[in-house]
């Protein structure tokens, strides 16, 4: 799209005059202009110099105000909409760009693009535009694995019972639209697979009509192209799911990486922002991206593990530094890049070139190291670790344990406290006492809760309950020699050495042995409620009833009159697991760990409606409970 929908493979031909001006000795020098969504969807993949190594001098959102710039070419980048289509023909009428390369995120309505054909040509501008492409991109993908389709608000609008069924029929649309996209961009047509009677069945059904009807009638076949590619290779499944089937894991207290920041700090469109704090009274972000080799390796690690791989990274670059220098003849860093290259060796030569990577090593070490430092501050002022240990084995919790924690004025975030109740909760398959639901209810009001989410999971719980989709823990949680006290009170006074260490001035501080048996501080594996049906669906148990056994299923390659069996215990090596109401990565990492074992090469890729942390979610519970009073 940003190279003018041409294709820069040297085997493809030309087909339009204008592909010439992507193919030429240098890139074409073009505009990008975007609406809100579609900034999005081009951030959480692409920085700056990204975009300048495709030719982006400029990037503007549509609805700013821009000045003329007659000689340059410019790509838009925009939802369908009416709104989007006036303000593109104003453009066309100031004339503020030389060609324009129109390419919609998702399929353009025929009235809206009959609507855009007609101003044009009222306006006699119809000449300057030289494409209109749909680009089946109208999702957001943070991950290699990972997407989201940006809806915020789809758990409200599809739980609201005061929600008129125009909205839901509209949600659910958008969803059945962007998930058609996200086939198309993978290129093959799955099988698709959903539990009966929820939203994830109404998207199940418009998605296989809307996949049936393209393959069937449409004039050009999206997957037509990638059919030879893929002719001897399994169809993947995809896993429609109802975020109501497990609520637990988007209330979880977590202690992997990535998760403990999109809890705890903020963690938005791969970018990570550090609030004020006492030692740095500005707002920091920073960006991850597919080089940062230290997020690559430690994303999905429990916390403790990646402080330690903090001190092994820092030892390591302390070396190749050390190194580069002695062999330089110089007493730092910075001083390497003064010498003489005419009158160096070639060692020396060797010494200089190194010089960017280990620069760009230590930025990116330097970054991790201020993270490590804010999430360590939060776990100690919140006690997360507390948390963390009680929810492992929720189920085991007796009432002393919840109000003790509900209780503690040292506890000093309501939402943590809420958010561990709910746990407790949705995790017990015995009903609470009434006299212990009073005392829990009045020390989370006492603890300045907000008691809205308690309400609408009250009414959620007989649901759930019938369903019989309640989170059950592992008989067998833990199997390790040493005590969770234990775990958690070493772990508090680690954080406290660390933070010290930290604040001693980044990379020259080291971690040197202050992480020793850090590697025995790991959460107890526990398999989600949709990691069981994933993995039951993937790979069917061979002499065992299991509950995705029951689950839909649509082939849509097959016409609606043909009558195929249901092939329940076909295994499949690749799955798109998609929860409609909202995900997070606690799941995410969790269904990952499905790819481990007996080193099979699975592929899991998991997509939500929006990917949203524990606050957020906690917010629309809250306005479930709001609503439903």
């Amino acid at each position: 799209m940003l190279n003018l929908n041409t294709a820069t493979d040297e085997n493809k031909g030309l087909n339009e005059y204008d592909d010439a001006k992507a193919l030429q000795d240098g890139p074409v020098w073009k505009v990008l202009i975007f609406d809100r969504f579609c900034q999005d969807i081009v951030s959480s993949i692409m920085r700056v110099n990204d975009l300048r190594e495709n030719g982006i001098t400029v990037h503007m959102l549509l609805s700013s105000d821009r000045s003329p710039l007659p000689d340059v070419p410019a790509v838009y980048f925009i939802e369908p909409s009416a709104e989007n289509i006036r303000r593109l023909c104003e453009d066309l009428n100031r004339n503020l760009y030389d060609d324009y390369y129109i390419n919609f995120c998702s399929t353009v309505p025929r009235p809206l693009l009959e609507d855009f054909a007609t101003k044009t040509i009222q306006s006699n501008t119809s000449e300057q535009v030289t494409q209109v492409y749909d680009q089946y991109l109208n999702f957001i993908c943070t991950n290699a694995d990972v997407f989201s389709l940006h809806q915020e608000d789809a758990f409200i609008n599809l739980n609201n019972p005061t929600a008129p069924d125009s909205l839901i029929d509209e949600t659910i649309d958008r969803a059945v639209n962007s998930l058609f996209s996200v086939i198309v961009t993978m290129g093959m047509i799955p099988i698709i697979r959903c539990p009966r009677g929820n939203a994830a069945e109404m998207i199940a059904n418009k998605l296989d009509s809307k996949l049936r009807d393209h393959v069937m009638n449409s004039r050009t076949n999206l997957f037509s192209e990638h059919a030879s590619s893929h002719i001897h290779l399994q169809r993947p499944v995809l896993i429609l799911l109802d975020r109501n089937m497990d609520l637990t894991p988007m209330l979880s207290h977590s202690w992997t990486y990535q998760a403990l920041i999109h809890d705890v700090l903020s963690l938005k469109l791969n970018r990570i922002t550090l609030e004020p704090d006492e030692q740095n009274k500005m707002r920091r972000s920073y960006d991850v991206d597919r080089a940062d080799f230290f997020w690559n390796k430690n994303a999905p690690n429990p916390f403790p593990q990646v402080a330690e791989d903090i001190d092994l990274e820092l030892n390591n670059y302390k070396r190749d530094a050390a190194e580069i220098t002695r062999i330089s003849g110089v007493s730092s860093l910075e001083d390497v890049g003064q010498l003489d290259m005419s009158s160096n060796t070639k060692i020396l030569k060797s010494a200089i070139g190194a010089l960017p990577e280990l620069t760009a090593r230590k930025a990116t070490l330097d970054m991790h190291m201020n993270v490590a430092t804010s999430l360590l501050n939060h776990i100690k002022d919140r006690q997360l670790d507390t948390f963390f240990q009680i929810e492992e084995n929720i189920a085991r919790q007796g009432k002393a344990v919840l109000l003790e924690a509900i209780n503690d004025p040292e506890k000093k975030n309501p939402e943590d406290k809420m958010r561990l109740f709910l746990i407790y909760y949705l995790s017990t398959v015995e009903e609470i006492p009434a006299e212990d639901m009073d005392a829990y209810k009045k020390a989370l009001e006492k603890a300045g809760c907000n008691m809205a989410p308690l309400k609408y999971i009250e009414k959620v719980r007989a649901l759930m309950r019938m369903t019989s989709m309640l989170t059950s823990p592992n008989p067998n949680p833990s199997t390790s020699s040493f005590s969770q006290n234990d775990l958690f009170r070493g772990f508090s006074s680690i954080g406290n050495k660390l933070t010290d260490r930290l604040k001693e001035g980044g990379l020259s501080g080291g971690f040197e042995n202050l992480l020793s048996g850090v590697k025995n501080l790991l959460p107890t594996k526990k398999e989600l409620v949709i990691s069981k049906i994933v993995s039951d669906i993937m790979s069917p148990p061979p002499n065992e009833q299991s509950k995705a056994d029951e689950f839909l299923y649509f082939d849509p390659k097959l016409s609606k009159s043909s009558r195929s069996p249901r092939q329940n215990k076909v295994s499949f090596q690749e799955a798109i697991v998609f929860v409609v109401g909202g995900g997070n990565y606690v799941e995410y990492q969790n269904l990952q760990e499905l790819t481990l074992p007996n080193n099979q090469k699975k592929k899991i890729t998991y997509g939500s409606t929006a990917i949203l942390s524990p606050h957020e979610f906690l917010q629309q519970l809250s306005a479930l409970g709001d609503a439903s009073t």
